[in-house]
């Protein structure tokens, strides 16, 4: 689960070097998804869900990989209509990447008869889908008022989201193994 976090950590936290038309992206939001990925891929067996989400996690780590390396380049970027609903398209798939994750955490909850901090997590997921419905309607009203606060409260919805994954994981550690240990024998 910790990859999990790492994963998502990538994909929400942004840290650019620019100069003149390029930009380097330092935490690289493909990076974020090829951990999303794999963590699915090891995770497969507490919960269907993570396997429902790698396709997603990889389409989204080959688009934004070429965004990445279109900035680096300079050539990426735009305002063009496609520029939109490309960005709307990743923005739902990235929707589906993390609501998949939220279920996938909710069943294994349900499957150990634990407490991993699920509803704090899926509470965070719907505060981020909030955010992100409130940001593009700012842009379509063009309201920076909106916007600023949008922002803010997307800042306030990252955080917890990343905290609420950080005690997840944590709980995820300190659970015995499925097999109660009796897979070594």
């Amino acid at each position: 689960m910790k990859r999990i976090f790492w994963g998502f950590f990538f994909v929400f936290i942004n840290f650019n070097l620019s100069f003149n038309a390029h930009t380097l992206n330092l935490i690289p939001t493909f990076v974020g998804y090829i951990l999303l990925y794999q963590a699915a891929g090891e995770l497969t067996e507490q919960s269907s869900r993570f396997k429902t989400l790698r396709p997603f996690a990889a389409a989204m780590a080959v688009y934004t990989g070429l965004l990445w390396v279109g900035e680096l380049l300079g050539v990426a970027g735009g305002d063009s209509w496609l520029d939109t609903i490309l960005g709307l398209a990743a923005a739902v798939l990235s929707l589906i990447v993390s609501w998949n994750v939220v279920q996938a955490i909710l069943e294994m909850e349900s499957a150990r008869g634990a407490d991993l901090n699920g509803a704090s997590v899926r509470t965070a997921w719907f505060i981020l889908l909030t955010v992100q419905i409130a940001g593009y309607a700012a842009i379509l009203l063009l309201s920076a008022g909106l916007g600023l606060m949008v922002g803010i409260a997307g800042l306030v919805g990252i955080i917890w989201f990343l905290a609420a994954l950080w005690k997840c994981a944590k709980r995820c550690e300190d659970l015995p193994s499925k097999d109660g240990g009796l897979g070594e024998l």
